[in-house]
């Protein structure tokens, strides 16, 4: 198989499992509402303890939510790769994997 061929395989792929996420609204309200929640509870009790990072000679303030953005990103990364890794399982539960590793295209596009 040509590249154009590999691409539509990885665009179909990639379609349906952006489906398959919009139409689990309860994933995809996790997804949304989770790290917000997380952001307000940290940041609303650790605000007080961690606000304040004044460091001589720069006199630089970093807010806690700021602070803790990045790592919240990561999280963020961390268990959406995890819950889509479980549609895999559910490929597989369900036989729709079976028709996959059946096809013409390279097992590192199902990953």
């Amino acid at each position: 198989m040509n590249a154009s061929a590999y691409y539509y395989c990885l665009v179909g792929i990639l379609k349906r499992e952006m489906y398959r996420f919009l139409q689990q609204r309860s994933r995809f309200l996790s997804s949304l509402v989770r790290p917000l929640l997380w952001l307000a509870v940290f940041a609303a009790g650790f605000r007080s303890a961690l606000g304040i990072a004044i460091i001589p000679p720069y006199e630089t303030y970093i807010s806690y939510e700021v602070y803790i953005a990045p790592g919240l990103i990561g999280i963020i990364l961390l268990f959406n790769g995890m819950q889509s890794s479980l549609s895999m399982v559910y490929d597989r539960e369900m036989g729709s994997m079976r028709v996959l590793l059946t096809s013409p295209i390279s097992r590192a596009y199902l990953l």
